[in-house]
């Protein structure tokens, strides 16, 4: 069947009609001529991809990944980079101004390399293969490295494949993570000889098996501007090192520019921004439902010498409703949003600030619909936290009518 696509949709596939419905197709780029397969109709509407292209648009390049069409970590290879920094503005824009009903325009997207950004990988393992799973399926794709990863990373994945080659085990998972100080942390889930692991991987900062630690620290050790932070196994950090540190600079530069003496800093994790901007404030309160990220979190505190914080361990829910003489409220909540009581609690609270920050702009833009009586926004910027993937980061800044 033969189409032209008309425009994106939120996650990088090309939109066109078929049989008077809206049609989907993965690896198709506006105003492009495609044949299609049909892989799945709904009442609604169609899920398709191309199999040959026609006319092809002037925005495609050819993916350098070798896995690219079969794995399911990346999405946008095969666009040039200029035009996906630009796919994700207009998604930000598009999707803030249709459900917010906020029109306003939003900053130009902030940046930085497109490859070798991320500072952790989960890697599965099948039949001693190393690699990652294909488009919505659990097969396996051996790999070599993953272009999105950092290189310290992939040198370890040749390691890994020699060590399942020479010794028998019945690893499910590993799990590698970096910081930006070359320190390593490997995770191993499943069964295996931990003697040979030791033996295998004793140059390695922190290794763990099924959540024990065998190999040297609990932690690895992040520096963010003149600050150290905690990495634990379970603990969430921001896997683009750069736009982590372009977007806390972001928050920084507004508390250095307003007075505010009590911040709550919702889903603290390991207290990365509440510390970060400690030194601008009176009193930071941060609350975190991950006892990983809490135990990290005071420790690096205790570390960087910052006494005006404290940390709650428990949902953001539970908690919210025990807070009164709040100036300002950082919130970084997971993909979904904040939730009704959360949201009302904010509100309630009335603070004379609210620094939002999300990776998911259609919840985003609910959520803004909700603080926007009460608050202006006063600007919203995206980040490419994750090149090369349809996700984007935001930072949004709103203040008290």
């Amino acid at each position: 069947m033969k189409v032209t696509i008309d425009r994106f949709d939120s996650y990088g596939r090309g939109i066109t009609k078929v049989n008077e419905k809206i049609c989907f197709v993965e690896n198709a780029l506006p105003h492009e001529e495609c044949e299609i397969k049909i892989l799945d109709e709904k009442k609604n509407y169609i899920e398709a991809e191309s199999t040959n292209i026609l006319k092809e648009s002037n925005y495609r390049i050819l993916p350098i990944c070798p896995y690219y069409n079969i794995c399911g970590g990346c999405h946008l290879l095969h666009l040039d980079r200029k035009s996906e920094l630009l796919f994700k503005e207009e998604k930000v824009s598009d999707l803030i101004n249709k459900f917010s009903d906020i029109k306003m325009d939003v900053n130009d997207i902030l940046y930085n390399n497109e490859y070798y950004y991320r500072n952790k990988l989960t890697l599965h393992v099948k039949d001693n293969m190393v690699g990652l799973y294909k488009k919505n399926s659990n097969d396996l794709i051996e790999i070599d490295e993953c272009l999105i990863c950092a290189q310290k990373i992939n040198e370890l994945i040749p390691k890994i494949k020699e060590y399942l080659r020479n010794n028998k085990s019945d690893l499910e998972d590993i799990v590698i993570k970096r910081s930006s100080l070359d320190e390593i942390m490997i995770i191993f889930k499943g069964k295996t000889d931990i003697n040979s692991l030791k033996e295998y991987f004793k140059d390695i900062n922190s290794v763990y098996l099924n959540d024990k630690l065998i190999i040297g620290k609990e932690y690895i050790t992040e520096k963010i501007n003149d600050l150290e932070f905690y990495i634990r196994p379970d603990s969430f950090f921001q896997v683009n090192y750069e736009m982590m540190k372009t977007m806390y600079n972001k928050v920084i530069e507004y508390y250095q520019k307003n007075n505010n003496s009590n911040v709550l800093d919702l889903y603290c994790g390991t207290g990365t921004i509440g510390m970060l901007i400690s030194k601008y404030v009176n009193k930071v309160t941060g609350v975190e439902v991950n006892s990983d990220a809490i135990t990290s979190a005071k420790e690096c505190a205790k570390k960087n010498n910052i006494t005006n914080i404290d940390f709650i361990l428990g949902k953001v829910e539970d908690n919210i409703d025990s807070f009164k003489d709040i100036d300002s409220i950082v919130v970084d909540p997971p993909r979904s949003g904040l939730d009704k009581h959360t949201i009302d609690s904010i509100i309630k609270i009335n603070p004379n600030s609210i620094i939002y920050i999300s990776c998911d702009p259609a919840t985003l833009a609910r959520d803004l619909k909700i603080l926007k009586d009460n608050y202006n926004i006063k600007n919203i910027t995206p980040l490419d936290m994750f090149p090369n993937t349809y996700h984007v980061e935001n930072v949004v800044i709103l203040e008290r009518r």
